[in-house]
């Protein structure tokens, strides 16, 4: 076989919007324009970025309208919520969020990789994620919660507290990570370089002491690419 040269693309700002009644919209299309959702809440949109702004006429209702943006394999995506807070998604990452919040916290649902920058608000800030809920009041923080690996929050500074399903909880201070081992129910914290877990947010993915497989599958999300081993010890360098 001929070996053939495939160019391999870094991620872009491309992500999928999902409306509360269904319908989606690409926000990859270089386009900026702004929309309205049914409670009168602004959603402006353009190629880098979603903002959330509550407009004057924004209908206080019961009913809580919901959103959700998904990034697919090599692409990232930056949104701002209603309340101010800044959410950065990495590749095959999604949000599920209430385009307004109506409850007494603030709670949002994450697959895969994000970093918040909490707005300071008396409603708590809640990132659900697998079986953990990660509670704040205004703070800086990463979470990467891929399916099949290990789970974890790394805390840049503030506080926050995370929480199993199980009741099992703890307050992390800054340059800690609380991380849960795939198939375990057990958290456990460690102090960590946080410039390691949160450079992707500056475009930069930095490594230390990993495994070339592990290294390997996060290059694979942000540059949407396949790896194949020809010699499967390698994995373990």
């Amino acid at each position: 076989l001929e070996s053939q040269l495939v160019q391999i693309l870094p991620g872009e700002k491309k992500a999928i919007l999902t409306m509360d009644d269904g319908e989606t919209i690409d926000l990859g299309d270089n386009t900026t324009k702004s929309m309205q959702e049914k409670d009168g809440t602004q959603i402006l949109i353009d190629s880098t970025q979603l903002n959330y702004q509550l407009a004057e006429n924004t209908q206080k209702t019961e009913q809580t309208i919901y959103n959700k943006i998904d990034v697919p394999r090599g692409g990232e995506y930056t949104l701002t919520l209603s309340d101010g807070t800044k959410v950065y998604l990495n590749a095959m990452s999604s949000l599920r969020f209430p385009v307004r919040f109506t409850d007494n916290t603030r709670e949002v649902e994450l697959e895969g990789e994000g970093y918040f920058e909490v707005t300071p608000n008396i409603k708590p800030f809640i990132v659900k994620y697998n079986n953990v809920a990660v509670e704040v009041l205004g703070t800086s923080f990463n979470i990467s919660a891929y399916s099949d690996e290990e789970s974890h929050t790394t805390l840049v500074n503030g506080s926050v507290k995370v929480s199993m399903g199980t009741g099992e909880s703890t307050i992390l201070k800054p340059s800690q990570q609380a991380y849960v081992k795939p198939g375990s129910n057990e958290l456990n914290v460690r102090v960590v370089d946080t410039s390691q877990y949160t450079s992707w947010i500056n475009g930069k993915i930095y490594f230390k002491d990993e495994r070339l497989e592990d290294i390997m599958n996060q290059l694979s999300r942000w540059y949407d690419m396949s790896v194949f081993y020809a010699e499967p010890s390698i994995k373990d360098i």
